[in-house]
This record gives C-alpha cells, sequence and structure tokens, in this order.
C-alpha cells in the first residue's frame, strides 16, 4: 500500500471578529469596566432605553451610556417591592 506523504498541513483557522460585531463587543467591554458593579442591570437597561425611545443602534446606545457614565450619571437604584 502505497501513501503519500503530506506536504503541508493548512493552519488552524481561527475566528477573528471583525466589523460591527467586534466594535459592540468592544464598546460593551468598556462600558462593563467603567459601570459600578451593582448597578449593572440598570446601565444594561439604559441601553435598551435609549435604543427603544430614542431609534438609536446598538453600538449608538453603548457609547452613548459611556458617554453618560463619564459625564456621572448613575443608573437609578431597584425599586424594592
Amino acid at each position: 500500500m502505497d501513501v503519500e506523504p503530506i506536504r503541508s498541513v493548512p493552519a488552524p483557522r481561527t475566528p477573528m471578529s471583525t466589523g460591527v460585531t467586534a466594535e459592540i463587543a468592544a464598546a460593551r467591554k468598556e462600558l462593563r469596566a467603567a459601570a459600578p458593579a451593582d448597578s449593572w442591570q440598570g446601565v444594561l437597561a439604559e441601553v435598551v432605553r435609549l435604543q427603544t425611545a430614542e431609534h438609536l443602534s446598538p453600538l449608538d446606545a453603548l457609547q452613548a451610556v459611556y458617554a453618560k457614565l463619564a459625564s456621572g450619571w448613575l443608573p437609578p437604584l431597584p425599586r424594592k417591592p
């Protein structure tokens, strides 16, 4: 039985984040780092509110909330029943 030797083995493909998806991931990571630990849910709620009420794209909403946090804004505390 004859077997031909392998001449080259292609390198395994590694997933690469590119485009808008990578920008959204980076913006979310920055926002998470800037948000106070106990207010992440409120920060996300503000992102969703801006997307809904202001018709912002996900990336624009993340960047807007990041700017609000940088200017001293804090999300309201959750209401307790």
